[in-house]
């Protein structure tokens, strides 16, 4: 047999293997999701990929000719960080939309729902993308603007169409857009299973989710169904790919809002946590010495189950994230001593988190970007992306998180279970001991927080644990 058979025998193992494998560790349940989010203009920019943009709103001087092929020869260092999923900001093509480069760099505004902006790539380039993704267990999440457009004048390939009529949705303070439901709701549900059917790719991140709110209906309900109905046909006929269907909305405000919002006559079921990211961010808020200012009670609040914090019920699936590209990044919040510290707490509290997480394209290095020349409150945080640790203290934050979305994967418990909570009474410190238990998979697993270096015994006799001061210990119990 000669060595170029046995390459291809070799490469068509690991191809039909290695994806059944990854896909083996996956359970579909949105609640596993742990998310890498991705600006792509400014991620990574890979040579022989599309040319990029030359401006982007966002900070002078930082990366604005991201690519998609970027992100792909990013795809390793992004399975290292034990993430299971990308969401990428719009990729379809804004070229010729209306508003200038700054604005179509962004790609929130697109004049083509159903082609990738070339200066992203082509559609080899994507395709490819969501191939390699899905070979490394790695779902693939894209971003869409269903209240409004930059211009889109053609047609769906179905012959559908958008009334580009100005539109108020319902709720207060919810936006203004330029796609009118339920005329456009076709046209949508098409855009929404289109991508799904014919790129396998996994579900869907919802660009001012309340947009969709008008008439007084939820259109989401529909377009929901419409997903959720293909979702099911392709797994059906044993696809393993583009069958997960989550959509996850961007639903500013409390529980309350949000119940009034998109979660309303059970439109969506998850929803960005913006709320929880609050409390335990540091954003509106100053740490107080090395702890969150309402101490643990914030973390508890965050850990408890969703009727706790207000929400219509415990079906509903906030997403829990620190940053996002929308504002500063967490770091922005942290300081004084313990900084590297103050972002581990924050990660480990998305690790133990029931319930889809999102973790921001450098984050997980600690990058800052409050107050760079040329950006605004609601751009700072799109900076330059990195994928290597440029300091040791990086590569200490960054292996870390690693480790604790290592252990949420590994431990339903961590990521669907219920928790208890004890605060054990030790001298100069102040500990939140956190169990998480799963009673389907009987796991079980606590979480030690404390504000100081302390050695806590979990059980009469034990061996106590070493604690450093903000960096909570993970332990498996069963």
């Amino acid at each position: 047999m000669n060595k170029k058979l046995i390459s291809v025998i070799l490469l068509l193992f690991c191809v039909l293997f290695g994806t059944q494998n990854a896909m083996s560790q996956l359970t579909g349940d949105h609640r596993e999701l742990t998310i890498y989010q991705i600006m792509v203009a400014s991620f990574q920019h890979g040579e022989g990929g599309g040319e990029g943009y030359n401006a982007m709103w966002g900070p002078d001087g930082e990366r604005k000719n991201g690519n998609l092929r970027g992100i792909i020869n990013a795809l390793d260092y992004i399975k290292s960080l034990n993430v299971n999923a990308i969401w990428m900001t719009p990729v379809f093509d804004a070229s010729k939309a209306s508003g200038g480069e700054k604005l179509q760099a962004t790609g929130y505004f697109t004049n083509d729902y159903f082609k990738i902006d070339p200066h992203f790539g082509t559609d080899a380039d994507f395709r490819e993308l969501v191939a390699e993704a899905h070979k490394r267990g790695i779902y693939v999440l894209l971003d869409g603007v269903f209240g409004h457009h930059g211009g889109v004048t053609a047609p769906s390939p179905k012959g559908n169409r958008i009334d580009t009529t100005m539109t108020k949705c319902d709720r207060a303070n919810g936006g203004m857009g330029n796609v009118a439901y339920p005329a456009s709701l076709e046209y949508f549900k098409e855009v929404a299973t289109y991508w799904i059917d014919e790129y396998e790719i996994d579900g869907w991140r919802l660009d001012v989710a309340p947009q969709l709110l008008q008439g007084g209906h939820n259109y989401w309900i529909e377009v929901r169904q419409a997903v959720e109905e293909l979702c099911a046909e392709r797994k059906a006929r044993g696809e393993q790919w583009g069958t997960l269907g989550y959509m996850v909305g961007e639903d500013w405000g409390d529980a309350a809002n949000c119940n009034e919002g998109c979660y309303r006559d059970g439109g969506l079921v998850s929803c960005f946590d913006f709320e929880g990211k609050i409390l335990i961010s540091g954003e509106m808020q100053e740490l107080t010495g090395e702890g969150l200012l309402n101490g643990w009670d914030d973390v508890k609040k965050v850990l408890s189950k969703p009727t706790v914090r207000g929400y219509l019920n415990d079906e509903i699936i906030p997403n829990l994230f620190l940053s996002n590209h929308d504002g500063y990044r967490v770091a922005d919040h942290i300081s004084g001593d313990y900084f590297y510290e103050k972002l581990m707490l924050r990660h480990a509290i998305l690790a133990a988190y029931s319930g889809p997480v999102t973790i921001y394209y450098g984050d997980e290095f600690g990058d800052t970007s409050k107050d760079k020349p040329g950006a605004q409150k609601d751009n700072y945080a799109r900076t330059s992306g990195h994928i290597v640790a440029r300091n040791a203290d990086e590569q200490r934050l960054k292996d870390y998180i690693s480790a604790v979305m290592k252990l949420r994967a590994e431990n339903p418990a961590l990521w669907r279970g219920t928790a208890e909570f004890y605060e054990p009474h030790i001298v100069g410190a102040d500990v939140l001991v956190v169990r998480k238990s799963d009673p389907m998979s009987d796991n079980e697993v606590v979480v030690v927080f404390s504000d100081k270096d302390i050695a806590l015994s979990l059980t009469p006799g034990s061996e106590p644990l070493q604690v450093k001061a903000l960096v909570p210990e993970f332990v498996k119990i069963k």
